[in-house]
């Protein structure tokens, strides 16, 4: 579970970068598009195509991770509901370790 956590950062850290990059390239393809030259029409088309399929496989992405978030919290909602006082436990325990901690510092 920890797995998906990390990977979610990762993706909402990396979405900036992401976006920037896609809308970059959208925009030297927009600027190019007049030319008329054949060998940079081929390399447009190609970098269209390209870019057309990393959109593609983020969206892929993106409802893995999603998907997988879902399964984790139904996983979690389910073991809540199965075994509230174990929960009452853990959510107490996690609370006196932070309590702790920022009394330290």
């Amino acid at each position: 579970m920890a797995s998906v956590g990390k990977r979610v950062r990762r993706a909402v850290d990396n979405g900036g970068e992401w976006h920037r990059l896609v809308a970059d390239v959208e925009d030297l393809v927009k600027k190019v598009a007049h030319v008329d030259d054949v060998d940079i029409a081929e390399i447009r088309s190609k970098v269209e195509d390209t870019l057309a399929e990393a959109k593609a496989s983020a969206a892929a992405g993106i409802a893995a991770v999603r998907g997988q978030a879902e399964d984790a919290s139904e996983a979690t909602d389910e073991y809540v509901h199965e075994n509230p006082w174990a929960a009452i436990g853990i959510a107490a325990a996690v609370g006196i370790i932070i309590g702790f901690v920022a009394g330290r510092r």
